[in-house]
């Protein structure tokens, strides 16, 4: 406080003596040195321009405060902040959104049971296809080895064509079953996805009968 008042004086001081109308002296700032004195002059030393300042008048009134820069760290925890913030109001507007669409679907929980049932057949009836077509493919594969066998036993060989024929069929039933296992993933998904709706759908009930209640009772008490 002294070396501020010192200051304050000296510059009334010196604007008295050069013939300078105090009121037109700069503001005094004030700021604290790297030996954690409290300092004050008319212009803040370069090394201490990113601390935080105290602007005081030429009576020694604080006229204003100049915050210390923030570091990079701040600044990158200020950003981390803001992203995770703005990702939260994402997920809570489509939260909100997927709740709206819930509600507008389905007029009961009987409603969602059946359009998972409806698309859980499907799937089903397309993987009892794959299994057709499978043992269609077996069937033939069966043959053509069958085929081969009897070549080499009349002492032939099968050739290049039968062998392809052979790895053909195979990669053909690879692929069925491939598919099948696709359409398994898939049901899981359709139930784990349905079995969630059907939660969420009873939550967002609860809270709309709850409301209704409260409207109901609160119009009922109302005079």
């Amino acid at each position: 406080m002294y070396r501020m008042l010192k200051a304050l004086i000296v510059a009334v001081v010196i604007t008295t003596f050069l013939g300078i109308a105090p009121a037109t002296v700069a503001a005094i700032k004030c700021w604290t040195n790297k030996d954690g004195v409290r300092e004050c002059g008319n212009v803040v030393p370069p090394e201490y321009s990113q601390q935080e300042q105290t602007e005081m008048s030429k009576t020694g009134v604080t006229t204003g405060k100049t915050d210390r820069a923030k570091t990079p760290e701040e600044l990158e925890q200020e950003r981390q902040a803001a992203a995770a913030k703005g990702e939260e109001e994402r997920k809570a507007k489509e939260r909100a959104e997927a709740d709206r669409q819930l509600m507008d679907t389905y007029a009961s929980e009987n409603d969602i049971v059946l359009a998972r049932d409806g698309r859980m057949a499907e799937i089903e009836s397309r993987i009892k296809l794959a299994r057709s077509h499978i043992d269609k493919l077996n069937k033939n594969l069966n043959d053509i080895i069958e085929h081969a066998a009897a070549m080499e036993r009349r002492g032939e060989q099968p050739g290049e064509k039968v062998e392809k024929d052979i790895e053909s069929v195979r990669q053909q039933i690879r692929d069925q079953e491939k598919f099948i296992a696709t359409k398994r993933t898939e049901q899981e998904a359709i139930q784990k996805q349905y079995d969630a709706d059907l939660v969420r759908y009873r939550e967002m009930k609860t809270r709309l009968n709850a409301a209704a209640t409260e409207t109901t009772s609160a119009d009922a008490k109302a005079p």
